[in-house]
């Protein structure tokens, strides 16, 4: 389950998506509140534009009769070809990199005179371009080649060569730029006056064949961003509930991706704990898709009510044998104390010695006992640190001295007599080997042999004895706690268990593999 559970996607991976999702729409609003407001100034060019074309148009028109197709000064940078179908003037202003600049200059006097031409040209388009202007909020100035003001008026006779669009325009360009303007008081949001702090000017020269001829000034104020907004609030309104609906559909799956399930995994885990047979199902039949980190807590929990059933019947079976081996000498005892309590006195010496053999036997018994179970209970509290090291053929070959020293004809044979490194505490496995050795001494072999052989990571070593071997009811129950074959010798079935219960902590695993009778052995090497 844990394999499948690397394939799933991580609560990290899924927390950082909603996360960068709920940043992600507010900072797409303000873009989109950016791109808005460059367009509003762009339309609002765009339209200057359309004006000034056709103002253009019109003023070239006029001067064409009135001066002829000579009139004008002859430019260097007529920018259209006298035969081109196409007059593209494309809007370039944009809020984030235009730089808006300080408003315009005021007219000037100048040393030239008005162009006699140019002013009756404006005169008698002046009638149009003021009924266009109730309409367009635009301002107009028709303006001669010299760039003096020919529009009847405030300011007609000055120049306005000194302001950058009106002195490109003379240059045969168009030029466009935001300039600033002052507010005196702000406005309704449904009011149509325009509260925004600067204003679009665009400036176009006008052409008669190659030559100059003037140029049509216009400038109006675009769309406040919050008047816009205001008039689109509708649509806003139905995007506003588009992403509330969206936050909301991302709140509700992560609360069906990681909220529901862990609430889930709580309540199955007080289910365990009421009873640790229960299985856990991987997932529910509504669960599409479950996040790793779930996955893999829903596993721990399953591999821990496993681990707690099987602890718990384990407890249950070795309660019941500790109750049974104690039970047994202690209502020994009980009997023979009592019988001795009551005819101690008249009992014959030798019947009396023969009860207080029994006591001395049952007592010793019952110490045995108490020794293997502080043992085991040592033995799973063994933390190994990692760094363990031992030479587990120096190990055979000293344990197969001394043994031979102190039980005479029993040997302990060596296939190998090389180094043989592996990652267990010596005193460990020197327990292990011993419990193994008096095993197979007490059932009578007067022989051991220990081979030694690795596995890539792995060390095996194998202790066959010569001895009578295990009946077959034995050999399914020799690991089995109490289970002894020796028990009016003293055994107490728990040596083969403490083994087991030693190696465990440090990945080793103990085995009968074969008759007549060969245990295995299995631990890993030491790293490196």
């Amino acid at each position: 389950m844990l394999k499948r559970a690397s394939k799933l996607p991580s609560l990290r991976l899924l927390l950082l998506v909603v996360n960068l999702i709920i940043l992600a729409i507010p900072i797409s609003l303000l873009y989109l509140f950016r791109i808005y407001e460059n367009e509003l100034i762009r339309q609002t060019e765009s339209e200057l534009i359309s004006q000034a074309a056709l103002v253009a148009s019109m003023y070239q028109k006029q001067v064409l009769v009135l001066g002829g197709p000579n009139y004008g000064l002859t430019h260097w940078n007529a920018p259209f070809e006298p035969d081109s179908h196409l007059r593209l003037v494309p809007p370039k202003l944009d809020r984030s990199s235009s730089v808006i600049h300080p408003q315009p200059l005021t007219p000037s006097a100048s040393s030239y005179d008005p162009d006699p031409i140019a002013s009756q040209a404006a005169e008698n388009l002046a009638p149009i371009i003021n009924e266009a202007t109730l309409t367009t909020l635009s301002t107009i100035y028709l303006l001669d080649f010299h760039g003096l003001i020919v529009s009847k008026g405030p300011g007609y006779g000055l120049s306005l060569e000194r302001n950058e669009e009106v002195a490109k325009a003379l240059e045969g360009q168009y030029h466009s730029l935001l300039r600033a303007r002052q507010i005196e008081s702000s406005s309704s949001l449904s009011s149509a006056s325009r509260d925004t702090p600067f204003r679009v000017f665009a400036a176009m020269p006008v052409f008669n064949g190659q030559r100059l001829a003037g140029v049509v000034l216009l400038s109006r104020t675009p769309r406040e961003l919050m008047k816009a907004l205001y008039q689109e609030r509708f649509n806003l309104a139905l995007a506003g509930a588009l992403v509330l609906t969206l936050m909301v559909s991302i709140s509700l799956l992560a609360s069906l991706l990681i909220i529901s399930p862990v609430k889930r995994l709580a309540r199955e885990a007080r289910q365990v704990a009421d009873d640790p047979s229960i299985t856990l199902p991987d997932k529910a039949p509504w669960e599409l898709v479950v996040v790793r980190e779930v996955a893999e807590l829903r596993s721990s929990v399953s591999f821990m009510a496993e681990r707690l059933s099987r602890r718990s019947d384990y407890l249950k079976a070795f309660a019941s044998g500790v109750s049974h081996e104690f039970k047994t000498p202690l209502t020994s005892i009980k009997g023979a104390m009592e019988l001795l309590g009551e005819h101690g006195r008249d009992m014959d010496p030798n019947v009396f010695s023969k009860f207080s053999d029994n006591i001395r036997i049952d007592l010793e018994r019952l110490e045995r006992l108490v020794g293997r179970l502080l043992s085991l209970a040592k033995a799973e509290a063994i933390k190994p640190t990692g760094a363990e090291k031992t030479d587990a053929a120096g190990l055979v070959e000293a344990l197969g001295k001394r043994l031979s020293a102190n039980q005479g004809e029993f040997k302990v044979i060596l296939n190998s007599n090389q180094p043989f490194d592996i990652a267990i505490d010596k005193d460990v496995l020197e327990t292990v080997l011993i419990n193994l050795f008096d095993n197979s001494r007490e059932s009578g072999a007067t022989e051991v042999k220990v081979t030694l052989q690795r596995n890539l990571d792995e060390a095996c070593i194998e202790v066959e004895d010569n001895g009578p071997g295990l009946s077959a009811e034995a050999q399914e129950k020799i690991f089995t706690p109490f289970y002894t074959t020796r028990k009016n010798r003293g055994g107490t079935g728990l040596g083969l268990n403490l083994a087991r219960t030693l190696l465990t902590p440090y990945q080793g695993k103990l085995d009968f593999v074969g008759p007549p009778a060969v245990f295995k052995i299995t631990v890993p090497t030491t790293k490196g």
